[in-house]
């Protein structure tokens, strides 16, 4: 799974529960600006904003082993945000 089908998965999420991105925000204490940025694929929202968008949709993030470990460069981008 990548970046796109979680933004997409998220945002049927929301529009299969009736909310609006403003609605989601005000839930996951996430702006509803970055809310759309991430939808549009224009913005990476960092793990701890994601975690907060899944519990308020009621989702739950499991990890679990993949084909691989990913580069410290990866690593890095990932977590960006949570500095």
């Amino acid at each position: 799974m990548d970046t796109y089908d979680i933004r997409h998965l998220l945002a049927a999420r929301r529009r299969e529960r009736g909310l609006t991105q403003a609605q989601l925000g005000a839930l996951a204490q996430v702006s509803r600006e970055m809310i759309l940025r991430f939808e549009k694929g224009d913005h990476d929202i960092g793990l701890r904003r994601l975690l907060r968008l899944c519990t308020a949709l009621d989702l739950d993030l499991v990890v679990r082993p993949g084909h691989g470990r990913p580069t410290l460069d990866e690593l890095d981008e990932l977590f960006k945000d949570d500095e």
